[in-house]
């Protein structure tokens, strides 16, 4: 049988056997394309109404007989599977797609029990295949000006092919960078920035490569070229990351590469993370070391009994989440987690959905990410599919209408692949879409969240603070209607931050005006839930000694992941376990956080952090605007930034002291910091 090649990622084209082949009219090219791509028998009616709209139905159904029959002879009636009522492609066609393969590549990847934005050492392989095929946009300068539907569904395909390729060409630039091939990985960051020329992480990561693979000057030149196009195109400046990288490299303070690619993870339902950020260990993670030890001779490895982390110090916050909980009574309840970075609000959430799941619960969940806020609807394609997976197929929806399947097919394009009755949807621009669109989302997670018999079901999204505008829309349609059923929503997000994003800020308005939400506020640990946790974890009659429990509690002061970040180092003999003096260096997982944390700040934000770093941690504000060489306006807008991102925090002075005090959030920052602050500046 001769062989077909579809090749659907550029200008369309067919061949058999290699050699072109011509098919006379654009609607058997669309016709093709359409039955290849979506995979699926479809019936005629619909696809006459697809392609001639401007035709009545005999006339349509009559363009189409013709167009078959045309595009049936130029492949020489060995590809189509055509019935008297519905047409597809034959299942034992011997066809290659270029769109399939790529799509192939892609869930290789997701094989490998990681989350789909990030990368390991298997990926390296079928992520560069998929790029390879990846020559030009769907169907690229093809179209059907008389056919809107259509075009919509071109439209639509090509957005999510090309946010794909971005995709692995973003993970692709990671693998050769932690493998130290910085002339490969530019190649790739190149072509990432092609795709978007606004899209400053792929300039600042264009800009660390120049400067590891030792080209400053070029490094220098990619950032004036962000600032020209952003110029040009939007009227902006760069953001602060993106200048404060500039500096960095300008004055010879790179960061440096990562070290290496993580292999093959654990099946993702073995994974289970503790706290906020992607650097944080796994909350059943092991103490016992594997690593080996620091240069430090006084440093001793801790015995350890379990390998699991507990909870402690979480009781009346757990008491609080089991009470709103247990408070739902035919309308939902809205529950907030919220505390600074990692005060362990995902890890409350987890221990609570494990509970209410052993109950009968069904439980979804889905988390936002800092560098996905510009992706519409991530966290909800996230949370839609993951929820499908957990259900095992589509057939859970069946049961609703078919008008919210076809809307939420924008976002799952499965869903019209594998269920043929599903139509298009509208355009998104025509009167009612958006509300129809919004509604379908809500109806398909209250029957993806239904159980006969069950306990309210429970949606968590973590890390709310970096969802993207769509999400946050879609979330306050749905916090609106939550009184209608009894189901529960779990929010955790970063309380500053958060309020002092008007999106946020509206979605917290909506939930308190439905009278139905419990805000939960989260501490730190105080020194004897320290104690409780580290002595959980020790094998039995070893001893405790107070002074490596008061140095934890002085070291983190009582921020859980900090804590444990300690304990692990301490496990794998990194840090002096005595109660000498010896200097501990700050954990790998520590300054991550914190620096993450510093990514945000302004210039002069920056300026008055290095400036009080110096005189302490706590400084006064006269001293600090003095010192700094800032106006008053300047010192009191960029401090309150500052608060506001909870770096610095007020201090409370008596009635007598009329001098304005702040205070580090922790002295771990101010370290860094000052760490980062050059002995000039000093």
């Amino acid at each position: 049988m001769p062989r077909l090649a579809l090749h659907l990622l550029g200008s369309p084209r067919i061949e058999c056997d290699g050699t072109p082949i011509e098919i006379d009219t654009r609607k058997a090219v669309a016709l093709i394309a359409y039955l290849v791509v979506t995979g699926q028998r479809h019936g005629r009616d619909i696809l006459a109404t697809l392609l001639w709209p401007e035709y009545d139905q005999p006339h349509a159904r009559g363009a189409l007989r013709r167009t078959l029959s045309t595009l049936n002879k130029a492949l020489a009636g060995d590809c189509l599977d055509i019935g008297r009522e519905t047409v597809g492609v034959a299942a034992d066609a011997n066809l290659w797609v270029d769109v399939n393969d790529f799509n192939h590549y892609l869930g290789e990847c997701r094989t490998h029990g990681h989350q789909a934005g990030e990368v390991c050492t298997a990926c390296l392989l079928p992520l560069s295949r998929a790029v390879t095929l990846y020559h030009d946009d769907f169907l690229a300068g093809f179209s059907l000006r008389d056919s809107p539907s259509f075009d919509d569904w071109q439209f639509l395909q090509a957005d999510i092919l090309r946010r794909e390729l971005a995709s692995a060409l973003e993970r692709l630039v990671q693998c050769h960078t932690a493998l130290g091939e910085f002339d490969i990985a530019i190649t790739y960051a190149r072509r990432w920035l092609s795709l978007d020329r606004l899209h400053e992480p792929a300039h600042r990561q264009l800009m660390l490569l120049y400067a590891w693979h030792s080209l400053r000057t070029a490094s220098l030149h990619q950032y004036r070229e962000c600032v020209q196009v952003l110029d040009q195109e939007l009227g902006v400046a760069p953001l602060e990351a993106t200048t404060r990288l500039y500096r960095e490299i300008k004055e010879n303070r790179v960061p440096p590469p990562p070290e290496k690619l993580p292999k093959p993870a654990l099946a993702r339902e073995d994974r289970k993370p503790y706290s906020e950020t992607t650097a944080m260990p796994s909350r059943n993670s092991s103490l016992s070391s594997s690593s080996s030890s620091s240069s430090l001779s006084s440093t001793t490895k801790i015995p350890v009994a379990n390998a699991e982390y507990p909870l402690v110090g979480r009781s009346a916050e757990q008491s609080a989440l089991f009470e709103a909980y247990s408070s739902i009574n035919g309308g939902g309840r809205i529950i907030i987690l919220e505390g600074e970075a990692g005060i362990g609000k995902t890890r409350l959430a987890e221990e609570f959905l494990d509970s209410v799941q052993e109950r009968g619960a069904v439980v979804l969940a889905t988390r936002c990410y800092e560098g996905e806020t510009h992706l519409a609807y991530g966290p909800v394609i996230a949370l839609l599919r993951s929820a499908i997976a957990q259900k095992g197929d589509l057939n859970q929806l069946d049961e609703l209408p078919v008008v919210w399947r076809s809307e939420v097919s924008r976002l799952l394009p499965e869903i019209a692949i594998q269920q043929p009755e599903v139509p298009v949807p509208p355009p998104l621009d025509s009167p009612g879409a958006q509300s129809r669109f919004f509604e379908g989302i809500y109806q398909v997670l209250l029957s993806l969240c239904r159980r006969p018999g069950s306990t309210p079901g429970v949606i968590l999204f973590d890390d709310v603070h970096w969802a993207d505008s769509a999400s946050l829309e879609l979330l306050s349609y749905i916090v609106r209607r939550l009184r209608e059923q009894p189901i529960c929503l779990v929010f955790t997000w970063r309380g500053k931050q958060a309020m002092r994003d008007a999106r946020l800020h509206q979605v917290l308005n909506e939930a308190q005006r439905s009278g139905k939400v419990t805000i939960i506020a989260l501490t730190r640990l105080d020194q004897a839930s320290v104690r409780e946790l580290v002595r959980s974890v020790l094998v039995n009659g070893t001893e405790l000694t107070a002074g490596l429990v008061d140095r934890l509690y002085g070291e983190t002061e009582g921020l859980p992941f900090f804590l444990l970040e300690y304990l692990n180092a301490m496990a794998k003999g990194q840090l002096a376990t005595g109660d000498g003096d010896v200097d501990w260096s700050l954990p790998g997982g520590v300054r991550d956080l914190l620096q993450s944390r510093l990514s945000g700040v302004s210039e002069i934000g920056w300026q008055l952090l290095n400036t009080a770093a110096v005189i302490g941690r706590s400084f006064d504000y006269d001293t600090l605007r003095e010192a700094s060489g800032r106006s008053e306006e300047e010192t009191v807008s960029a401090l309150e930034a500052l608060i506001d991102q909870g770096l610095v925090e007020e201090v409370q002075q008596s009635a007598s002291d009329y001098a304005l005090t702040y205070d580090f959030s922790h002295e771990k920052l101010r370290a860094l910091v000052y760490e980062e602050t050059s002995l000039a500046r000093r």
